[in-house]
């Protein structure tokens, strides 16, 4: 029996108050694009690995459809998640909020909704996280462990164990 996807199915187990999800679109790309690099351009910079056209052409080759669910709540978009699944792991591929609505809770309820997937399904949750982002600290709250890395990100995964 062939397993639901947590991708399309994020949006029937993850209830969140007055934020909704919804697959993506083909038009849904600028503005994925904007957020993810109002989101990440600090860090990079940060980092000293800041190349604005080869983060955008890496952008536009893992940006997939049928991996995304845009956050909505009501009457505009406030955020975009991607996930990649495997018979071993369901990878948080992306997770980027509008300012208005970060720090309000609402990335570590989507977190602890993939966390309650994973488990379920007998499978790791993990995600790449850039050095010196914040959401770092969250991960590790969460229960992620570190599990590797380069320059740039760290890789963080959780098998559901305290």
């Amino acid at each position: 029996m062939a397993r639901k996807s947590i991708v399309s199915g994020i949006g029937e187990t993850c209830a969140i108050d007055g934020v909704s999800f919804r697959p993506s679109r083909a038009g849904d790309f600028d503005f994925a694009l904007e957020l993810y690099l109002e989101s990440t351009k600090p860090l990079l910079i940060a980092l000293d690995r800041w190349d604005e056209s080869k983060i955008v052409s890496r952008f536009t080759e893992s940006f997939r459809l049928d991996q995304i669910q845009m956050l909505a709540a009501p009457p505009r978009d406030i955020g975009w998640l991607q996930l990649s699944e495997s018979d071993e792991e369901v990878h948080i591929d992306q997770i980027h909020l509008i300012t208005g609505h970060r720090n309000r809770g609402i990335g570590t309820k989507i977190v602890r909704a993939l966390q309650e997937c994973t488990a379920a399904s007998m499978r790791r949750l993990a995600l790449n996280v850039i050095r010196g982002n914040r959401a770092q600290a969250l991960y590790e709250r969460l229960g992620f462990r570190h599990d590797g890395g380069d320059e740039e990100r760290l890789r963080m995964v959780w098998t559901g164990e305290a």
